[in-house]
């Protein structure tokens, strides 16, 4: 088998995603409600427009999708006050960054440049085009952006950058990324994945990535329906970028890869106004409740301008995370990260927190 494989591919350690409910459910037997913090998932669901056109839609579920996403393209389009055609949608965002390696990455050539314990999906790309890959170390638990201009070379053809960072939480300021984008040379593509942006408090000094592209830069921006949104399951992204690089990117994307649904539940979320509020509100509550949780336990927590918060236990956590799934509760090791100490955990409702915290200490504090 090995034989007929590629050899590149054989050494690659898949994605774990969180583990589903339904699974733990059944391995251990498990009774009563489940928190599922692992998978930052909006803990209020889908917003209740996006339902009513979801429902609306199943009746034609026997045709396929508009292939072309063309009215959810469109109200993007208009949302962000950029060209249709500068906008790609994608089978969530992890699809997007799937297609980056196909229609840029040369095998053996080209180098992708990430910073260590950035979302691991640009990671799996750059080992599955079998191409150069530099993992930088972070700089206080954020980007080091010096570190990933040292790096630059000639063979350099793709940076990409969470932010705010998958899994650590933290986030580049306006000035950092306005320095950086000074400095890194014109013909690399620089990938700013924006996945948790709605969430960021600090939006003064957020960078406004997207005036890079109006200048004609090499940028690429990804965001995603899966987390303000709710429509994780669905599986519905979209970039933004120029008219080029969108084309490379739809000539590489399977047809039909976006379903009909997602398309039109999506274009419905971005109405939902009050859900959008109300999402950001929970999170906000919710977060302030496990920081102030986290300083009475004395644990080491990461402040995080995100939907979850990742924090240390100075111990090997295999052990934490299988004792907490006992108690109905669902949280995410960092071990595929480098960190084996770390555990993260997305902020949920008031009674999600309530039982995770209830849960910890009995199996981190003996209380």
């Amino acid at each position: 088998m090995k034989k007929l494989i590629k050899e590149n591919i054989i050494g690659i350690k898949t994605y774990e995603p969180g583990k589903p409910i339904e699974v733990l459910r059944k391995e251990l037997n498990i009774k009563g409600e489940i928190s599922k913090l692992a998978s930052n998932e909006n803990p209020l669901g889908p917003s209740p427009q996006a339902l009513s056109a979801i429902k609306r839609s199943l009746h034609d579920s026997n045709l396929y999708p508009e292939n072309s996403c063309f009215e959810l393209r469109n109200k993007l389009a208009a949302r962000v006050e950029v060209p249709p055609e500068w906008i790609g949608i994608g089978n969530g965002a992890a699809e997007i960054i799937s297609l980056l390696g196909l229609a840029f990455l040369n095998p053996e050539e080209d180098t992708l440049i990430m910073s260590e314990c950035s979302f691991i999906q640009a990671k799996l790309t750059a080992q599955i085009m079998n191409c150069r890959l530099l993992e930088i170390p972070l700089d206080n638990f954020r980007h080091n952006l010096d570190g990933i201009l040292q790096s630059v070379t000639p063979s350099t053809k793709l940076v990409y950058i969470d932010n705010p960072m998958n899994p650590i939480g933290t986030t580049i300021t306006k000035s950092e990324v306005s320095r950086f984008m000074d400095l890194i040379p014109e013909d690399v593509i620089v990938v700013f994945d924006q996945a948790y942006y709605e969430y960021v408090s600090q939006v003064e000094d957020y960078p406004l990535t997207l005036s890079y592209i109006h200048e004609g830069r090499n940028v690429i921006l990804i965001r995603t329906f899966s987390k303000l949104y709710g429509l994780a399951g669905l599986r519905v992204g979209y970039c933004i970028a120029k008219e080029e690089f969108v084309n490379a990117i739809k000539t590489v994307k399977p047809p039909f890869s976006v379903n009909r649904v997602g398309q039109i539940g999506a274009a419905a979320a971005l109405d939902d106004e009050e859900h959008v509020r109300k999402t950001k509100a929970v999170n906000e509550a919710g977060k302030r409740f496990l920081y102030k949780n986290f300083e009475k336990m004395g644990i080491f927590y990461i402040p995080s301008e995100t939907n979850f918060i990742t924090f240390d236990l100075q111990t090997e956590v295999t052990a934490i995370f299988e004792e907490l799934q006992k108690r109905n509760v669902i949280v995410r090791t960092l071990g595929m990260y480098g960190k084996p100490t770390f555990l993260r955990v997305t902020i949920g409702t008031q009674e999600q927190n309530q039982q995770f915290i209830n849960a910890l200490k009995q199996v981190y504090q003996g209380s």
